[in-house]
């Protein structure tokens, strides 16, 4: 009776015994799985987040360099031609020659003055020819009288310089006239485009010994 009455309650407390463990140990696997999932899930946006910010990055560079890139290559291709013009001598006839250069393609600005008959043109390089703004001067019905310069001297340091300068420049076939100042460390020439180059202008000043900065 005691041995039937014992293993009864063996009976009874071991499979409630062996239940209460595995009830344990499943919610101990189902805390660690629900961890696990959260720290998967942590990982996984950090990692969205990762991927984010390196394509942001990278695009904010492409960005800047092709800002900077376009920027650079638009600023070396916007160029000025400064011409004195004969025949513009009234406002109808500078407004006429202005008219003609502003409908060239690649001329974004264009101004002429009576009293010096100096033009204005500035222009895309990559677009229009200096030669093409001449020929579109002369077919407007004016003359090309001459071409002015402003030249960035780098070296002059007194006016025993600028004279030095001065001097060569006004020797050159084709200059009409040209100076030269050591505190602004510019050089102005006004030349007939068809006798000398700019070119030739810059190797003459290069040649006493300083140097021209060309843009």
């Amino acid at each position: 009776m005691i041995e039937s009455e014992a293993w009864g309650v063996l009976n009874h407390k071991e499979p409630s015994s062996v239940m209460e463990r595995v009830e344990s140990v499943s919610t101990i696997m189902n805390k660690l799985l629900a961890i696990l999932s959260v720290c998967a899930l942590s990982a996984s946006l950090q990692g969205l987040v990762r991927a984010e910010s390196s394509e942001c990055s990278s695009c904010e560079k492409n960005k800047t360099a092709v800002g900077t890139e376009a920027k650079s290559e638009c600023t070396a291709a916007q160029k000025t031609l400064t011409l004195k013009v004969g025949g513009a001598v009234c406002e109808a006839s500078c407004g006429k020659l202005v008219t003609a250069l502003t409908r060239i393609q690649g001329v974004s600005k264009a101004e002429s003055c009576t009293q010096s008959q100096m033009t204005k043109v500035s222009y895309d390089a990559a677009k229009v020819s200096e030669c093409s703004l001449m020929s579109a001067v002369k077919e407007a019905g004016y003359t090309v009288e001459g071409q002015q310069v402003s030249l960035p001297v780098e070296g002059m340091q007194c006016g025993g310089c600028s004279t030095k300068v001065g001097k060569v420049l006004t020797s050159l076939e084709g200059v009409i006239s040209g100076s030269a100042c050591h505190e602004s460390k510019q050089a102005t020439v006004m030349f007939h485009p068809e006798k000398v180059s700019q070119d030739k202008i810059v190797a003459a000043i290069q040649s006493t010994g300083f140097k021209v900065a060309v843009q």
